[in-house]
Formats: structure tokens, C-alpha cells, sequence
């Protein structure tokens, strides 16, 4: 596996002055050297190999460069996972991965899979052996980037469940009894955005049934409802932003048929979730939250979070993010879009609008264009710049009953003599 290895060359010294050797400034061959470094038996010095891969994968769009050694890449990461030498070691290894799928996007779908199943088991053994708490995060945190990027709609499925049954179970068999009440906090509020992400991979994507979509609803609501009333701000907005994400998804469905029933020929009692009058009125008192406990800024910060959920779960208004990439202004509309864009943004750092920029899985996961001007958007009706092809049939529902809305916008207003212009 490691045929293209070199060693590193020595500097030779001559007439009393050290000649130092070459520096690289070409980040493709200090790229290609770091992949060779990743085997150093020394862990300091496998840790500054980490560090510079992880910088360059997260700074450049590294495609073409890694496509023919992702097996060498991959098995030094798992590598350095799996060592018990240091936890900064392994941390860094679990976001190398992340950012390898990242760059993975010139391999096929199956070749994806395959790369994915490998890794897999390293991942979720970690989450629940590792001692560490920053190992377990660092590893839930990729392996919710990767199925969601690489995995097929079954492992999708069974890493969801497998995240559920941590939040579900308080870590029951994850080896949490040694963590600090701050550290499980911390891990729990991880493992909701990872199950969030999962969601959104399994119900906004493809094609979706509602009845299995209804189904997972109301076996993880009554948990999330639990989860709301943390002493934790960071689980109870975690917990908050997978409930609007949820009510999100289904009330594009509900709202949709009930108006595709006309006239009530074929009307059908529509599911109603159990405890919805009092899950409205938690949510509803998170958004206006004035405890003297809680520090101002944690109660800022969760008002305007929760008057989102608020929205999306009885108006079916979904929260927008704007970016400004290359001059042009981008619309993320909706949970199940911020919330994977926000764990993109997590381990991508400053390399975030990079790939924005460049990667095209990250054109395809969110479906923009760089090219466009923003007011052709704004005008199609459309969440962005996309091809409707690849919509899910969630987005489509969506997008037709927004298109619905305007149209009957437009002429009730012109019938009211109003100009109608601006819309």
C-alpha cells in the first residue's frame, strides 16, 4: 500500500552551514508528502502530518489530487483512529476522513459505498470504547458527514437508529460512566445535530414515504420533547432544531394533500402527533424564555431559535440563511438544509466557501449555482438555482404549494386593483 513511500531526505551540511532543504510551496506536492508522512512511527510527528493534511483538504478542493490514493488516505486515518497514542491524534484522524469524503467527488457512487462500509465500524467503535469525550464527538461528528454524503438509504437507516439508541438510552453500552455531567452534555447535544443530519439525509432526499417518515416522528418526538426541558441550552436547542426540522418535513405533506383534496371527495383523516398541543406550548415558552438563571446571551440565542421552530412547526415557515459566495447571494431555506450546511461549515472552517465554490458535491447536496445571477433565482419561485429533476418529492411539494401561494397572491391582489409588481 505504501509503494510510493520516500523517505525524507537529510540536510547536508557543508563548509560549517546547514543547507536546509527545499521548501515546499506547491500545496499538490506537499499534499502528496503528508500522504507519504501519515506512516512516521513517531506520534508527534504523524500529528504535524495530520494537521497540515487536514489544513490542505479543508483549504483546497484536493479531488483529482487524492483520487488515486483514497486507500492509502483512508488507511493511514483509520490508523492513526484506532492508536491509543494520543486523543489529539485521533481527533484529527476523524476529521481527515470527514474531509476525504469531502473531496471524494470524481468516484463512483459504489466506489463511495465500498470507501464508506470500511470505515465505518472504526467510527462507531470509537463513539462507544473511547474513554475520551472528544474522541467520541470528533467521530459522531464525521461519521454523521459521511453517511449522509456516501452511505446507501439502509445504512442511512442504521446509523440513524444507532444515534438514536445513544440519546434514547443516555449512553447506556457508549462507555459515558466516567465523563463529567458537562462532557455528556456536550455529547448528547452532538448526537441530536448527528441524528439531524441523519434525518434529513433519509426524508428530504429521494423519494420519500410518508408513512415511514410519520413513523419515525413519533417514536423520537416523545424523547425530543423530554430533551427540550435540559438544564443544557445547547441540547434544548439541539433538540428544538430537529423538532422544526421534523414538523418541517411532514407539514409539506400534510399542507399539501389537504389542499390537493379540492372539493373533499377523497379527503382522509391527516395524522395528528399526540402530545401537539403541548409540544406548541414548550416551544412556545422556549421562544419567549426571561429566566433570570440562564446567562442573556444563552436566552438570546435560544429565542431566536425557538421563534423558528415555533414557525415551521405550525405555519410550515421554514428559517432562510444567506451567504454572499463570489459576489452572488445564496437562499438556504429550511432545517434540512442549514443543518447539514452548518456541520459542512464546522469542518470545513475557513475553507467553507471554498468548496462552496468549487466542489460540485456540494453544488449537488444543495443544489445552487455560482453562476446565476441571484434575481433570476429570486424570480423562478425557486428555494435556489437548481435543476427541478433532482428534487426530492419533498422539495417538490414544497416548491408547488410556495407557487400556489403566489399565484393566488397575485390575483387576489389584482382583483383588489392593487399592483401586483412586487411580486
Amino acid at each position: 500500500m505504501y509503494s510510493n513511500f520516500q523517505p525524507k531526505k537529510v540536510a547536508k551540511v557543508s563548509s560549517k552551514v546547514e543547507r536546509e532543504a527545499p521548501e515546499i510551496v506547491n500545496w499538490v506536492d506537499q499534499l502528496s508528502q503528508t500522504i507519504d508522512d501519515l506512516s512516521e512511527s513517531k506520534t508527534s510527528n504523524r500529528e504535524e502530518s495530520l494537521e497540515t493534511l487536514v489544513d490542505i483538504l479543508a483549504s483546497h478542493h484536493a479531488s483529482s489530487q487524492i483520487e488515486d490514493r483514497l486507500e492509502d488516505v483512508l488507511g493511514a486515518l483509520k490508523r492513526s483512529l484506532l492508536k491509543n497514542s494520543s486523543t489529539h491524534e485521533a481527533c484529527l484522524a476523524a476529521k481527515g476522513i470527514a474531509l476525504t469524503f469531502i473531496n471524494m467527488e470524481d468516484i463512483s457512487e459504489s466506489e463511495g459505498d465500498d470507501l464508506y462500509r470500511r470505515i465505518l465500524p472504526s467510527l462507531r467503535n470509537r463513539i462507544k470504547d473511547s474513554e475520551q469525550v472528544e474522541i467520541k464527538i470528533s467521530c459522531l461528528q464525521t461519521l454523521a458527514l459521511i453517511t449522509y454524503t456516501a452511505a446507501s438509504d439502509i445504512d442511512k437507516q442504521l446509523v440513524r437508529d444507532y444515534l438514536f439508541d445513544l440519546i434514547e438510552t443516555d449512553g447506556a453500552d457508549f462507555n459515558v460512566e466516567d465523563l463529567s455531567p458537562n462532557d455528556l452534555d456536550h455529547l448528547f447535544s452532538e448526537a441530536l445535530q448527528a441524528y439531524g443530519i441523519l434525518f434529513a439525509a433519509s426524508f428530504t432526499t429521494g423519494v420519500v414515504d410518508f408513512d415511514v417518515l410519520w413513523e419515525e416522528l413519533e417514536k423520537v418526538m416523545p424523547v425530543h420533547e423530554m430533551l427540550l426541558e435540559s438544564p443544557d441550552k445547547d441540547i434544548r436547542i439541539s433538540a428544538g432544531e430537529n423538532v422544526g426540522l421534523m414538523f418541517e418535513t411532514a407539514n409539506i405533506f400534510l399542507k399539501s394533500d389537504s389542499d390537493e383534496e379540492g372539493d373533499g371527495e377523497s379527503e382522509t383523516v391527516k395524522p395528528e402527533y399526540d402530545n401537539m398541543d403541548g409540544l406548541v406550548h414548550t416551544l412556545k415558552e422556549l421562544s419567549i424564555d426571561s429566566s433570570r438563571r440562564r446567562a442573556k446571551s444563552d436566552r438570546t440565542e435560544q429565542k431566536s431559535v425557538f421563534r423558528d421552530v415555533v414557525r415551521s412547526v405550525e405555519d410550515n415557515v421554514r428559517p432562510s440563511e444567506e451567504l454572499k459566495i463570489g459576489g452572488k447571494v445564496l437562499t438556504f431555506r429550511g432545517w434540512a438544509k442549514i443543518l447539514p450546511l452548518n456541520a459542512f461549515r464546522h469542518v470545513l472552517g475557513q475553507g467553507f466557501q471554498h468548496h462552496l465554490k468549487t466542489n460540485d458535491m456540494m453544488k449537488g447536496i444543495f443544489r445552487y449555482s455560482i453562476g446565476r445571477q441571484q434575481e433570476d433565482a429570486d424570480d423562478s419561485g425557486d428555494d435556489d438555482a437548481f435543476d427541478k429533476s433532482t428534487l426530492s418529492n419533498v422539495d417538490r411539494k414544497f416548491i408547488n404549494d410556495e407557487n400556489k401561494k403566489s399565484r393566488s397572491k397575485q390575483l387576489r391582489n389584482a382583483r383588489l386593483g392593487k399592483d401586483n409588481s412586487g411580486y
